[in-house]
């Protein structure tokens, strides 16, 4: 019997198959187990990275970054961290080939949104006390705009007060000369009938000089009085955008303003023929004072030479007759339109007010005796206040250099996943706005903190995020500047809104323009009293809030302070009385105020300048745009099969990963 062996034979292939199917499954298997080891490796040593977060800012701010000095340094630290792990692989044996930082995102990048998230993140576990809800928000704001319409409003109108004030000092002028020919006219002729040659001589003189004056006044009303005509259409083009925020109650109101100023325009205009007119007669009488005054040199020299007989006597008073008649044909005419002021006096005190708000603001506000911080911002490399800055692996200002979709082997860490773009700029949402400020009054100092020896930095932090000044006496000034014409704002809402300050206002116009002066003057008048009303109260709020005290925000009859009589004794002495409160908002509060009206992406860069000011005068060299809010790398490495024939090549495992606070 022949022996076969083709079982043998075919159980040897089926044996072989198996074990070949058995080391493919196994190395298969293995090859998943280490990419998911690679990446917990990745991952835990990421993780290991971001751990070594700056301790000042957590300190200070309540902020997590990390501070890097480049990518090389990230790159010698997470290889530290993950060396470890591929020395303790077992059966998942992996050597490092290549380790890329894709990305280093700092906080300085996309507009300061990281900073923002980091902000929102801190403030969602706080439990603070907010001046007003969220729901209240949308009216705050919308009331904060309104109030900054109204107030460049009223300055805008007050110019148009201010040039036609100067008009009618203008006429008052033309009117003064008119008067002064007609004294030197009467006294002219006096001097005549009284045979005084040479003393007419000198009247005349002056009055050619008064003569000459007249045309250059008349030219000088009529320039002034185009630039009042331009002016108004100018302003009001101005108040139709300011309209946009204002409520229809405010609007009605600028529209009226308006009309008020139109309305004086054109009576101006009815006068102007008349004022126009003198610097004809100015000529006709500057041609009739110089004959006249050459016939009386004429006589004069007749009368000393003549040489009569004794008996015979000179009639002097013949001869002068035809002098003084000719004299008597110099016409003048005194204004008979209304024109000026009445009350200077009064008028005065209303300017000076404007001009106390402008020249000395702080002496005025400020505490008697008050010290006022001359520190400076350290000068160097502060990120830009408005604008992005590059991140450390030169992506473009404001944008995100990620790769599209996602990476093979990511691992998601907090915040935005590899490849997904980040926004061009910080959010303007209310919440967002309500709670950056609450956090700025938490971690910012102001005027009225105690500031101690210990603590480095500028002394008032929170008026740098309003105004952004380097000089702390600079942003004292500035955010005053600011606290005034926000209550300059409300203060006029509240007066145009109350009907009896309306009329005080009126009354206080009407005595200053005077009983014969022009009627539609008195409105243009008491539009500047209820402008420099509403500034007055605003000065008197800006120095309750800088002694402590409180302020509401949209005041009721009982809150106001001022009376006009207080308001002109104010423009006379300059000085104000400091009353305090403990109804509506106080000196923090206000600057938060301020920071929610903000645009939000220049306050938090502005944040980011103080941060970086007060830990860079601890650490000399410290900067924002090297503090990572995310970090992106890519580890490269290579592996050999296990379960393989000899002489098999390796394979790489490329790993993604990214981490944000």
């Amino acid at each position: 019997m022949k022996k076969s062996g083709q079982i043998t034979v075919f159980l040897s292939m089926v044996l072989l198959c198996i074990a070949a199917l058995l080391g493919a499954l196994m190395e298969s298997a293995r090859t998943a187990g280490a990419r998911c080891y690679l990446r917990i490796a990745a991952d835990s040593a990421l993780d290991s990275v971001m751990a070594g977060y700056h301790r000042g800012l957590w300190e200070r701010y309540r902020i997590l970054l990390r501070e890097f000095g480049g990518e090389e340094e990230l790159s010698e630290e997470f290889r530290r961290y993950f060396d470890g792990y591929l020395e303790a692989a077992g059966w998942y044996p992996a050597q490092m080939e290549e380790l890329l930082v894709e990305e280093a995102v700092p906080v300085t990048a996309d507009g300061g949104t990281h900073l923002q998230q980091e902000v929102m993140d801190y403030m969602k576990y706080g439990v603070w006390a907010l001046d007003f809800t969220e729901a209240e928000a949308g009216d705050v704001l919308d009331g904060l705009r309104e109030a900054s319409a109204v107030q460049e409003t009223s300055r805008l109108y007050g110019t148009c007060s201010g040039k036609a004030l100067q008009l009618e000092r203008t006429v008052e002028r033309i009117n003064s000369l008119q008067q002064e020919q007609q004294e030197l006219r009467s006294a002219g002729l006096r001097q005549l009938a009284a045979g005084d040659g040479s003393g007419f001589l000198q009247t005349g003189r002056a009055l050619i000089k008064v003569l000459e004056e007249v045309p250059g006044a008349v030219a000088d009303y009529g320039e002034k009085a185009d630039a009042l005509q331009a002016e108004l259409e100018s302003v009001y083009r101005q108040v139709e955008v300011k309209m946009q925020d204002m409520t229809p109650q405010m609007e009605a109101a600028a529209r009226e303003e308006y009309e008020r100023y139109q309305s004086y325009t054109a009576r101006d205009g009815e006068r102007r023929g008349e004022i126009e007119a003198l610097a004809d007669l100015a000529g006709e009488n500057l041609a009739l004072t110089q004959s006249v005054m050459r016939e009386a040199e004429d006589v004069m020299d007749y009368i000393d030479s003549w040489e009569g007989e004794e008996d015979e006597e000179l009639d002097e008073d013949a001869l002068w007759r035809p002098v003084r008649r000719h004299m008597e044909g110099f016409a003048v005419r005194i204004l008979a339109c209304a024109h000026g002021t009445a009350d200077k006096e009064k008028q005065s005190f209303l300017e000076n007010i404007g001009k106390i708000a402008e020249d000395g603001l702080l002496a005025l506000v400020l505490p008697e005796g008050t010290p006022i911080s001359g520190e400076e911002m350290l000068g160097g490399q502060l990120p830009p206040a408005g604008g992005s800055s590059s991140g450390a692996s030169g992506s473009p200002p404001g944008g995100n250099s990620a790769p599209g979709g996602t990476p093979s082997g990511a691992s998601g860490g907090g915040g935005t996943a590899p490849g997904e773009s980040h926004s061009a700029g910080a959010s303007g949402g209310l919440a967002e706005r309500l709670f950056t400020g609450e956090y700025c009054g938490q971690f910012f100092r102001h005027f009225l903190d105690e500031t101690s020896e210990n603590e480095m930095g500028m002394a008032y932090q929170m008026e740098y995020l309003v105004c952004g000044e380097t000089e702390d006496r600079e942003n004292l000034g500035e955010a005053a500047a600011r606290l005034l014409a926000l209550r300059e704002g409300m203060n006029l809402i509240h007066i145009l809104g109350d009907a009896g300050k309306r009329a005080q206002a009126r009354e206080l116009a009407a005595v200053i323009v005077g009983a014969s002066g022009l009627l539609p003057l008195v409105e243009v008048v008491a539009v500047l009293v209820m402008g420099v009303w509403a500034l007055g109260e605003a000065l008197a709020d800006v120095k309750a809030l800088f002694a402590g005290g409180k302020v509401p925000l949209i005041k009721s009859g009982e809150d106001w302070k001022l009376s006009l009589d207080q308001l002109l004794a104010l423009g006379a002495e300059g000085e104000l009385g400091a009353e305090t409160q403990e109804k509506g908002l106080g000196y923090e509060s206000y600057l938060k105020l301020l920071l929610f009206a903000a645009d939000p992406e220049t306050l938090l860069y502005r944040m980011m300048d103080m941060m970086q000011d007060t830990i860079g005068r601890e650490e000399p060299g410290f900067l924002m745009e090297k503090c990572a809010y995310r970090v992106e790398l890519c580890a490269v490495t290579g592996a050999r099969h296990l379960f393989s024939l000899r002489g098999a090549e390796g394979y790489r495992i490329q790993t993604r990963i990214g981490r944000s606070y």
